[in-house]
């Protein structure tokens, strides 16, 4: 019975049959990565509230996307364990995310319970695999002994920043970034300046300082949860689809499953699981911030924002041609994606902008002007180094929308 339940949840996360993502079909498991929106959400939540210090934890630890856990048993196994056989402990279930060989002590699992951290707003630990009440662990319905140490990874928002450099180097995009800030972690040294309400100048060009001390809490709160959203995860997206490239260039088929997995990852992080099947106003990531601006640009058609249907054609595309091992042909799709996940960034600019500029000016429409600025300037420095400055000196912290005459 356990073996046909083992083979029941094994095809049902590695099937063909999975829910539709705004549409797109993932041909892996993304349900974990999807989740990384509710982390964004919780940050939200806290930041509104003013609990500055809940969401500093909830975004450099993470609490709803889960990685692989790693359970470490007090003893060797006695037998070779398969991938993807049914892993129990009490109410806690999971499946094999790696074989686990004899005289091993390592089980590697995904978890398909409800394990939500401690971090989160709705901390729910009663699925967490335990390693402190002695309950052994099953495989496929036999015990293979009890854990003495449960270590439960999860996705962080501060992770796709802070590991950026060793993830992403040598890719364009980041290194663009990068240089123009002149660290690699310059979304998550703009964040946590915002949320310690602090000045961060290490490492970090003269004319971008990250000036927040003395900053009401509106303008840190709308920094550190747009550059949240708009810097890393936005570049992380593209990591992915960077990361789907060199998978299929190298002829990979098991580096991340498959190449279309990292691809599908990139979709997910674009999404967030609050969209559902078919988009939600409850969103929290790229996709929705396109359908705010379309409003606002009268850029929507049929009920969605042109930016969004384009995306998601050129990500089907994308994965048809990975599916077909055609590697040449996906690069100019990826620079096409990264092209429309640009325009609502310059969208959010030019409405700040023109917000701030016609003597609106409240902190939290400034900070909105410095967050938007901020996810693009990069690219448009890369264009004109000198319309770069000058919408710097108008828009950025401290800036003066009289600063020059092209204010």
């Amino acid at each position: 019975m356990h073996a046909v339940l083992s083979l029941y949840l094994l095809v049902f996360v590695t099937g063909a049959e999975r829910d539709l993502i705004v549409g797109y079909q993932p041909n892996s498991d993304v349900s974990e990565h999807l989740k990384l929106d509710l982390d964004q959400r919780d940050f939200e939540d806290f930041l509104n509230k003013g609990d500055f210090k809940s969401a500093s934890d909830i975004y450099v630890n993470g609490g709803n996307s889960m990685k692989t856990a790693k359970i470490e048993m007090n003893g060797n196994l006695h037998r070779n364990l398969a991938k993807g056989a049914l892993v129990e402990q009490g109410a806690a279930t999971g499946t094999l995310a790696a074989k686990a060989a004899t005289g091993g002590t390592t089980l590697k699992v995904g978890i398909t319970s409800k394990c939500v951290g401690g971090f989160a707003q709705d901390t729910d630990t009663s699925g967490c695999f335990k390693w402190s009440d002695g309950v052994p662990v099953k495989v496929d319905g036999e015990e293979v002994g009890t854990p003495f140490y449960v270590n439960l990874r999860y996705r962080t928002l501060a992770g796709f920043s802070v590991e950026a450099e060793s993830k992403m180097k040598g890719q364009e995009m980041f290194e663009m970034y990068k240089a123009y800030y002149g660290a690699a972690d310059y979304a998550d040294k703009f964040i946590k300046a915002a949320l310690k309400g602090e000045d961060e100048t290490k490492r970090l060009k003269s004319n971008v300082p990250m000036t927040f001390l003395g900053k009401e809490e509106i303008f840190r709160n709308e920094c550190a949860k747009k550059g949240s959203a708009y810097w890393s995860v936005w570049m992380y997206v593209i990591r992915e689809m960077e990361d789907a490239v060199a998978d299929c260039n190298i002829g990979c088929q098991f580096c991340n499953d498959a190449p279309v997995h990292a691809w599908d990852e990139a979709l997910a992080f674009y999404a967030g699981s609050l969209e559902g099947e078919s988009g939600d106003v409850s969103g929290k990531l790229l996709y929705r911030l396109a359908e705010k601006r379309c409003k606002n640009y009268k850029t929507c058609e049929g009920g969605i924002s042109k930016v969004n249907t384009n995306i998601l054609k050129k990500f089907k595309e994308g994965r048809q041609k990975l599916d077909q091992g055609k590697c040449a042909e996906i690069e100019p799709i990826k620079k096409e994606i990264i092209n429309l996940m640009s325009i609502p960034l310059i969208q959010g600019t030019l409405r700040y902008a023109y917000k701030i500029a016609r003597g609106g000016g409240s902190p939290k429409e400034k900070a909105e002007g410095v967050a938007f600025l901020g996810s693009i300037i990069p690219r448009l420095d890369s264009c004109s180094p000198q319309d770069a400055k000058i919408a710097l000196q108008h828009m950025w912290i401290d800036g003066d929308m009289k600063a020059t005459d092209n204010g």
